[in-house]
């Protein structure tokens, strides 16, 4: 029996609770904190038009929606007009109507569009991938909201045409600062489940924040922001010492601590575009630094698991050396085995010679037996893609990677793809490197069963992952291609076999053993579309503690 190492997991998966939560909970919650939130832009600003220099509100719209999905957008639109009839009362009826609407409409659809698409978002930020996906619909929804919302406000006499592109590059980046800072920090912490623990160096660093902004609005003769680049030194001590975490919480306390200054030196309209362009660039900076530590960190784990299956895949260095090696090793035990069965099969035919040399040739028989099985299970370790390093993993993140490295392959075939991974997957106990290799070995005999189809035929593979019955997930790779053969068995294949020349019954059969070593299942189908892999392997329960 193979050697399973089980990731250790100290916390709680806390994202899996918040979205098995009852909506009517979160809900009211939510509409509470959006307009707390939006209050405290408005009293640390001077706000013109209802359009505020930064809104932590939207960051959480964007946190909310993407944890519990369309349920919550009712609640993102009563939150909206909430706030409205409290906080903006001097806004005409047609805005005060219009603006949840285009608000929160418009950042729903987006955010909506953006998980139903190949450019899914993995809402634990895993990767800096997932930072620049959330920027980048970020600013295109900010900015599509923004028009529309100084659209309304000038229908509605409150702003002149010749204002109308300053105000919207004020609205956009406003919204673009709160999600920018506010969103990823509460990503991540609904994913860790708490703040990490203070120790001298986050006490240092916070003291390096404070001491920051003490230089740069401690000078009152200067304008508020002439020192703002000062803010960019602790930012970045954070981000490269603790990757997206520590830079994500480095920013909230940063824009904390901006909020009380201006809080006590009084609000100010003038420069405050040239403030909202360094947070903005603060936050980016900030957010791409720990992105990129956070990846890097990432890749040095993986090189440390694949050490050891380097180090077998060099010294096998081909099929013939595995051949050699096996015929060396049980060469021996074989030999014996024949010489004491030969012995113990004179005694019985002719009665003749030594009872207890029979006997004991016998038994060295059932030894050298076990010595050729213990020959042949140490082989198959030795070939083994290393020891299995079973953790928690997200679907997203395993697909989204296998594309990844199969883009040139999928580009050179002229094959598509279409994705769609439900919401509420669950996270799979898996060894990542393992399922990688399935799913990279199932998609590339998608792509080559596609390469003789007709000019006229699409060469589509469509991949799919949901939760099914009893804690398990499944992903399916669908093709456009031919399908397999009619008389084609995984089971009878073997690993002897294959289907096509280019060893279809092979990788199949291995990826069926990785699968079935995970306690999971590898099911395959056929129709006049093409074929059908269906992967089962076991989840996460929501809310088990890992």
């Amino acid at each position: 029996m193979s050697q399973v190492v089980v990731s250790e997991r100290t916390h709680v998966n806390r994202m899996g609770r918040m979205q098995a939560a009852p909506i009517v909970l979160i809900g009211p919650t939510y509409i509470v904190a959006y307009v707390l939130l939006d209050w405290l832009s408005i009293i640390s600003s001077t706000p013109s038009f209802g359009i505020v220099p930064w809104s932590p509100e939207t960051g959480l719209l964007f946190a909310a929606f993407l944890i519990f999905g369309r349920q919550l957008w009712l609640y993102v639109l009563v939150a909206l007009a909430v706030s409205n009839l409290l906080l903006r009362s001097e806004l005409p009826p047609s805005v005060q109507i219009l603006s949840p609407i285009i608000v929160g409409g418009g950042y729903a659809l987006a955010l909506n569009w953006l998980q139903q698409s190949r450019w899914q978002l993995d809402i634990k930020l895993a990767s800096f991938r997932d930072i620049l996906v959330l920027e980048g619909i970020a600013i295109a929804s900010a900015t599509f909201v923004a028009m529309a919302s100084v659209a309304s406000l000038t229908a509605a006499g409150m702003i002149s045409p010749s204002e109308i592109p300053y105000n919207i590059f004020r609205y956009a980046l406003g919204d673009l600062i709160g999600v920018s800072i506010v969103t990823p920090f509460l990503l991540i912490l609904a994913n860790v489940g708490g703040l990490p623990r203070i120790t001298f160096e986050a006490a240092m660093q916070g003291l390096a924040i404070l001491a920051a902004l003490v230089f740069a609005f401690g000078f009152t003769s200067l304008p508020h922001f002439r020192l703002f680049n000062l803010m960019f030194f602790p930012i970045i001590w954070i981000a490269l010492r603790h990757g997206l975490k520590g830079a994500a919480l480095g920013l909230v306390v940063t824009e904390v601590g901006l909020v009380v200054a201006l809080l006590i030196l009084g609000p100010q309209l003038s420069g405050i575009t040239t403030y909202q362009s360094l947070m903005l660039v603060l936050a980016f900076t900030g957010l791409a630094i720990g992105g990129l530590v956070t990846d890097r960190r990432r890749f040095e784990q993986e090189l440390r698991l694949n050490q050891e299956s380097v180090s077998q895949i060099f010294r096998l260095g081909s099929a013939g050396e595995v051949t050699t090696a096996i015929a060396h090793e049980i060469n021996q035990p074989l030999t014996a085995i024949s010489n004491y069965t030969r012995l113990v099969q004179e005694y019985l035919v002719s009665g003749l010679g030594d009872k207890k040399v029979a006997i004991e040739a016998a038994s060295k028989v059932a030894s050298q037996v076990e010595r050729t099985a213990e020959v042949v299970r140490n082989l198959r370790d030795f070939i083994r893609l290393g020891r299995r390093q079973i953790g928690e993993e997200s679907p997203h993140l395993l697909i989204r990677e296998v594309l990844d490295l199969l883009e040139p392959n999928l580009q050179r075939a002229g094959a598509s793809v279409k994705v769609a991974i439900a919401r509420d997957i669950r996270n799979a106990a898996v060894d990542r490197l393992q399922i990688e290799q399935v799913l990279m070995n199932i998609i590339s005999n998608a792509v080559e069963a596609m390469i003789d189809n007709d000019s006229s035929r699409e060469r589509l593979i469509n991949i799919g992952a949901r939760n099914i019955i009893g804690n398990r997930i499944e992903i399916d790779v669908a093709d456009s291609g031919p399908g397999f053969p009619p008389d084609f068995d995984l089971r009878k294949s073997g690993i002897r076999t294959s289907s096509k020349k280019d060893g279809l019954g092979v990788g199949l059969s291995l990826s069926r053993t990785i699968i079935e070593g995970h306690g999971g299942e590898l099911l395959l189908s056929s129709n006049d579309k093409g074929a059908l892999v269906r992967i089962r392997l076991k989840s996460i329960p929501r809310g088990a503690e890992q």
